[in-house]
């Protein structure tokens, strides 16, 4: 030690130099000892830094980070830095919030749409609906949402949904009843029917009905439709299913009636069609009479023509089926004109020789003879006088009613049957001039043939003859 001192003593400027270079050594000692690496995220961009600051202020100034009031620092700006740590930064940024028509800018750190409401005092309730234009930044050809840069809060209306009957009040912020439905999470299937339609757009107060649909079968004239459908009743359902009736269509039950329980409906497709028809109108015939025509001689005077009616048809047709025709106008385009037919009304009495005498008559008429006797009257008990009051015997002769009607009492004769005259009623044959001889029950003959009727003289007054017989 004596030695050292004796050289300091006689080099002084060495120990100035060696007091220097100790504190240099300490410097750097100290100066090496406060060297930090930090990590930063500065609004989620991450680096390091190397600082010798002591605080989180500090450090920051040393990256360069300028901070607002509004920003956000973590740990806090006094805090003590530590080597390793990570100091997170969020800038705060400008949002444009919307609020039933009125906007305000905030600063704001948070990322979440609810705490920036939240943050600016605005209350959000269940059934409102907050609309969020975010900004989107580009990562490796991607667009990342990053934060929002608007917040528009529309808030929701009171609604009720009766749902097949029951009751659900709710709120919401939807525009149209569709998304209401969706917002609620009631599900619409296939033929469920909505008022008001779901495209229409809600208003506070609103009744969303729902009426829910059922399987049904519709039969048409071409094919059967498996559907569903909502409706109480066959038309609404059929309007529902889009299947309309048209015209004259309907519906088997009938468009007022409630859905059958087994959900089957008969659609019947109706047309009507008008048919234009000509047809023949037959002529009649007029008798007129003739004087120089013998009696029960005719001779046509004129042929007569057809004439022609136009139809006016109309044809119901159900199904591709004709089910009625009805004329609507028949208007005769040519009128008929009638046949025009001369009657004898010439009288010519003649003589006939007969095994009992020789006869005079005035006509002489082919008829179909029968016989009758009174217990031969085609009934179960025996009938004894005629029309006319006589009794039923030989001599009595039956003919029809318009013929006994006009020639009661009249003298005739029948060959081999006699003479007689016509004193009773008959039934007689509809294609046949026909009369029926009279026999007693002892006597009685059957006939059942073609003879001749002649009528005697004297000659009638000519008002009562029947010129024309029926």
């Amino acid at each position: 030690m004596e030695k050292i001192k004796r050289t300091l003593d006689l080099y002084p400027q060495i120990l100035s130099l060696g007091i220097v270079m100790l504190a240099l050594c300490g410097s750097v000692l100290v100066y090496s000892a406060t060297d930090r690496t930090v990590h930063l995220d500065i609004n989620g961009s991450e680096s390091s830094l190397h600082t010798h600051a002591r605080t989180v202020m500090a450090a920051l100034r040393d990256a360069g980070v300028t901070l607002e009031d509004e920003d956000q620092v973590h740990p806090s700006e006094s805090e003590r830095l530590i080597p390793g740590m990570t100091i997170r930064v969020q800038n705060a940024r400008e949002v444009t919030i919307q609020t039933g028509g009125e906007i305000e800018k905030v600063l704001t750190t948070e990322t979440s749409p609810e705490n920036i409401l939240l943050e600016a005092g605005v209350r959000v309730f269940p059934g409102d609906r907050i609309d969020v234009t975010m900004w989107l930044e580009d990562s490796s050809g991607f667009q990342i949402s990053k934060y929002p840069l608007s917040v528009q809060l529309i808030q929701g209306v009171d609604l009720e949904i009766i749902d097949s009957g029951t009751s659900i009040l709710i709120r919401s912020a939807a525009v149209t009843v569709g998304e209401v439905l969706w917002d609620a999470g009631i599900i619409l299937y296939e033929g469920d029917h909505v008022e008001p339609y779901p495209g229409a757009t809600v208003s506070a107060g609103d009744r969303i009905e729902i009426a829910r649909s059922r399987p049904i079968v519709v039969e048409t004239d071409d094919e059967v439709v498996h559907t569903r459908a909502a409706g109480k009743t066959v038309g609404e359902t059929l309007a529902h299913a889009g299947i309309v009736l048209t015209g004259m269509d309907y519906a088997v039950p009938e468009v007022e009636a409630t859905i059958p329980s087994d959900g089957r409906i008969r659609v019947v497709r109706v047309q009507e069609k008008i048919l234009s028809e000509m047809e023949p109108i037959p002529f009649s015939t007029v008798y007129q009479p003739a004087d120089y025509l013998e009696l029960d001689a005719l001779e046509v005077i004129s042929t007569g023509s057809y004439g022609v009616v136009n139809k006016r048809i109309r044809l119901r047709i159900e199904d591709g089926v004709e089910v009625e025709r009805s004329v609507d106008e028949a208007v005769a385009v040519i009128e008929p004109k009638p046949r025009v037919v001369g009657y004898g009304t010439k009288i010519v009495i003649r003589t006939l020789d007969t095994g009992s005498g020789t006869i005079e008559y005035w006509r002489a008429i082919p008829v179909y003879a029968t016989s009758y006797s009174p217990c031969r009257i085609g009934t179960s008990y025996c009938g004894t006088f005629t029309a006319s009051g006589r009794t039923v015997v030989r001599g009595v002769i039956g003919v029809i009613r318009s013929w006994y009607n006009q020639m009661k009492g009249w003298p005739v004769f029948v060959p081999v049957y006699g003479p007689g005259s016509i004193e009773d009623i008959g039934a007689g044959f509809a294609d046949k001039d026909w009369i029926d001889l009279g026999f007693t029950d002892d006597n009685y003959e059957a006939w059942h043939d073609w003879t001749t009727l002649y009528f005697l003289t004297p000659v009638p007054p000519l008002d009562s003859i029947p010129w024309i017989l029926p």
